[in-house]
């Protein structure tokens, strides 16, 4: 009887794997992030393993299976979120691809990561982050690490040490595409990071200290009620929800994420020695209704289409705001952001903005007050497309 039902088991995941599969899975040059719309209405979702290579998984469920193109059945995702700080599990080299197979309730949630053997920063230690539960890291052994959140959110905050001479970045990708694709985070100076803290809305988040150190150190979270302030001399950064920051992605986004559907957010500084404040990152948005608003004192900005932004303003103080809305769940829409308050010369609001089309400079003077941020955001659910 056991054996009839290895034979028939063995069957039916073959039968399985020569349906139709539909995929939406994130694709790296070397790995791919797999999430819950990969197994949306089918059970099974393939993902490539040609070199062999290391998967890892927070997801504690026992009926999503890894079964190679013959039908072997492997390990469970369960195993893999049981390996203890994001263990090494590694799958032999095939020709063929290996899938995930769905034995349970239909249209499951789960994160999961392969990385191809040989890739960059191979060895990179992975750490898995649950709602009850925070990471700190410290660059002791490994200046790089990556954190696969269970709740689809990451927060970096309570940044420890001196980063003099090596100043850390942060990345929505996994450990092999660091080096390929665009920061959620870089920090300007070794001052500034003390004073910085941020969220990303995005299942797998790699931080590079570049440099060892125990004396330094960073708390990692999925608690959506850290607060955040930005003030003189640090960064806030802004991301939408999904946003993977590389071209080699595409319009690929991250759907394992909390349903954001408005970040509103606003700081004033003030300082008379002079201030400067940059604004730096990226966006593609289809629609000027779904443009992201930017303000920057008196100047109002709409940013829609798809460039590179890059803004520099030299005043006594500033108001600071950004808001956008997410009106389509359904569209590509995406952005990163990232404001630095600097120390700087003072006097006349001067501002310099430089994009993919124009370049200009305006000037005005401004007094403000200050006020405190405000993010609000619809945290009860996750985006299921």
């Amino acid at each position: 009887l056991d054996r009839a039902l290895k034979m028939w088991r063995a069957f039916a995941l073959l039968l399985a794997i020569s349906d139709a599969i539909v995929e939406a899975r994130v694709t790296f040059v070397t790995s791919e992030v797999l999430d819950d719309i990969d197994l949306r209405g089918v059970n099974k979702a393939s993902f490539r393993c040609f070199a062999g290579c290391r998967v890892y998984s927070p997801t504690r469920n026992d009926k999503i299976v890894i079964v190679d193109s013959a039908g072997v059945e492997y390990k469970s995702l369960l195993f893999l979120a049981d390996q203890q700080n994001g263990g090494l599990y590694e799958l032999p080299e095939s020709s063929e691809l290996y899938y995930l197979i769905n034995d349970g309730v239909a249209n499951p949630s789960f994160i999961f990561y392969a990385v191809e053997k040989g890739a960059m920063n191979y060895n990179t230690q992975v750490a898995y982050l649950t709602a009850a539960a925070e990471v700190i890291a410290s660059p002791v052994i490994d200046t790089r690490l990556t954190i696969i959140s269970t709740t689809g959110a990451v927060w970096f905050y309570n940044f420890l040490g001196d980063y003099t001479g090596a100043l850390p970045t942060v990345h929505a990708t996994g450990f092999d595409s660091i080096y390929k694709c665009r920061p959620v985070y870089e920090a300007r100076s070794s001052s500034s990071v003390l004073k910085t803290a941020f969220l990303i809305d995005s299942p797998i988040a790699t931080i590079d200290f570049k440099q060892l150190g125990a004396n330094k150190s960073v708390r990692i979270s999925s608690n959506y009620l850290v607060t955040i302030t930005p003030g003189e001399d640090s960064s806030a950064v802004y991301v939408s929800p999904g946003y993977v920051g590389c071209d080699s992605t595409g319009d690929s986004l991250y759907t394992f994420i909390p349903a954001v559907s408005v970040i509103d957010s606003s700081f004033s500084v003030a300082d008379s020695n002079g201030l400067s404040v940059s604004v730096n990152g990226e966006y593609s948005i289809e629609k000027e209704a779904d443009a992201i608003t930017l303000t920057i004192n008196e100047n109002v900005q709409k940013l829609f289409g798809t460039q590179k932004f890059s803004q520099t303003s030299d005043a006594d103080s500033f108001k600071i705001g950004i808001s956008w809305k997410n009106n389509d769940y359904k569209s590509n829409n995406r952005f990163g952001l990232q404001i630095d308050v600097m120390n700087g010369s003072g006097g006349t609001v001067k501002t310099t903005t430089k994009s993919g089309r124009d370049e200009s400079t305006t000037s005005s003077r401004q007094s403000l007050m200050v006020f405190t941020s405000l993010i609000a955001c619809s945290m009860s659910s996750f985006l299921r497309l």
